[in-house]
């Protein structure tokens, strides 16, 4: 549903306060107002576009985007942030601060109307409202970096009357099909690009990374490593001892990294103790990022976590464990589309993990042929996923 931009002029004050809101909360940066400066060092320029980003999500998906558009000829590029989102953009870019003084509900003043605006939906909705309800003449490019993030805040402008985004980006038919079950009317304008975030995996020389890290681990390089990427669940520890129980009968054909979420506020020693009671062979990679444990591992195993669309990129064979006793959220239908698709192993009983494992350690299983099949189909890792974005951006800019 559709809207001129009188609509917000014709709200009260305090309407308008609250649609456009920026949370207050002391665990975020203050909000601010970036410009972000070209690599000579100019900020000035023909044509504006305004971004607005939040989360750590958010603002990793939009960045290779604005990498990639900060080398255009007389564009301006302005960012509407807090959050970590901010402390990645001031970390990859030169800025000037140009936020009004008294607050950054003032973009308005210190703006020309940008020619388009690029976001991504924030957990903390805010700053995505704000620039709709401010800008709402301008065609926005909205970027989903993750399955089902968008669709609340869609339907929260449908219901505000605010204007719908021109454009939706996702990062695959899964992602799309999840949209359209809930907003079928969007179809037409969502967009599969890929996730910006992923590209660089295209320039990764993962067989070199996970042997590097195999070889600090004291591991051989024929050695299997199997990591479970864990996301917060209630009761954890006796989901991770029923895990266990159920790989008993296979521990010894592999070594296991247990990665602990950092919002998990259960100490690793505890599930360490429950793995090694059940006879499997824990590495500690507390000296690793998740980043490397995933280059090294044979299979990855997850919930509902990114490592696991890490893993795909990487063409690794992964395991979705989507039993709704593991806390995978309500707003995810089930199964997951990685698994939908054919590009990863869904798992709603966890005895089942002790057939799938040994299929997925040897390398010329049937199993992990037709995974490698439709991981390449669905999931092109070709490294222009922001270079896609970036040019539907740049239909708007013009």
């Amino acid at each position: 549903m559709e809207t001129s931009g009188n609509f917000i002029d014709e709200l009260p004050p305090e309407e308008k306060q609250r649609i456009a809101y920026i949370e207050g909360r002391p665990d975020l940066f203050e909000t601010k107002i970036l410009r972000i400066k070209r690599s000579m060092g100019e900020t000035k320029g023909e044509r504006g576009l305004l971004v607005s980003t939040r989360d750590p999500g958010s603002g990793n998906a939009l960045l290779p985007v604005l990498k990639e558009l900060n080398s255009d000829e007389g564009l301006r590029i302005d960012v509407v942030t807090d959050g970590r989102a901010q402390e990645i953009v001031q970390g990859n870019f030169g800025t000037e601060d140009i936020t009004p003084k008294d607050t950054a509900l003032g973009a308005d003043r210190v703006l020309n109307p940008p020619k388009a605006i690029l976001m991504d939906r924030s957990n903390e909705m805010g700053i995505d409202t704000y620039v709709t309800a401010t800008f709402p003449e301008v065609p926005r490019i909205l970027v989903e970096d993750y399955y089902s993030n968008t669709p609340h805040y869609l339907s929260e402008l449908i219901r505000r009357r605010l204007p719908l985004p021109v454009k939706i980006c996702v990062m695959d038919n899964g992602a799309k099909a999840l949209i359209v079950k809930k907003l079928p009317q969007l179809e037409s304008i969502i967009e599969v690009t890929g996730q910006p975030a992923f590209d660089r995996f295209a320039k990764e020389d993962t067989e070199q990374l996970g042997g590097e890290v195999k070889r600090k681990l004291g591991l051989h390089p024929t050695d299997k490593l199997v990591s479970f990427m864990s996301m917060p669940m209630i009761d954890e520890p006796e989901k991770i001892k029923r895990i266990a129980e159920s790989l008993q009968g296979i521990a010894g054909s592999f070594y296991f990294a247990f990665r602990r979420h950092p919002r998990d506020n259960v100490s690793y020693a505890v599930y360490k103790k429950i793995l090694t009671d059940a006879g499997i062979k824990v590495v500690d990679t507390d000296q690793f990022s998740t980043n490397d444990i995933g280059a090294a591992s044979d299979v990855v195993l997850t919930t509902w976590s990114t490592e696991g669309l890490h893993g795909i990129y990487r063409r690794k064979p992964t395991v979705h464990i989507i039993d709704r006793d593991f806390k995978v959220p309500e707003r995810h239908d089930l199964p997951l589309p990685p698994v939908k698709l054919g590009a990863s192993v869904g798992i709603d009983k966890i005895d089942e993990i002790a057939q799938v494992l040994p299929q997925l350690l040897d390398r010329r299983s049937a199993l992990n042929a037709e995974l490698r099949e439709n991981m390449e189909e669905q999931y092109p890792a070709d490294g222009r996923n922001a270079e896609r974005i970036a040019n539907i951006v740049r239909e708007y800019l013009k």
